[in-house]
């Protein structure tokens, strides 16, 4: 898996195969619609993995708590793409 992040119009880091995938995943859960894959193709860029599990390991849940390393590991262990973080104002 690799790692995208979105930075407009809403920021998203997701775990995905392709840059296809990601933007798949973000129309999914973050935003967008299906007519606007081209330009959110543009927006996708691939970040370097230990960039993503930095970022992703120091973010705080929405009861303002950090997760749990198990639970980190298990996400990114995961061969499901997924949604990692996402714009506060979106939650």
């Amino acid at each position: 898996m690799k790692f995208f992040e979105f930075i407009e119009p809403y920021y998203a880091l997701i775990k995905a195969k392709d840059y296809e995938e990601a933007v798949k995943k973000y129309i999914e859960v973050v935003a967008g619609e299906e007519d606007e894959f081209d330009e959110l193709l543009k927006e996708c860029k691939l970040v370097p993995e230990l960039y993503a599990i930095v970022k992703f390991s120091q973010a705080v849940g929405e009861d303002g708590k950090l997760s749990d390393v198990e639970e980190i590991v298990e996400v990114l262990e995961s061969d499901e793409p997924e949604v990692l973080l996402i714009d506060g104002c979106l939650l």
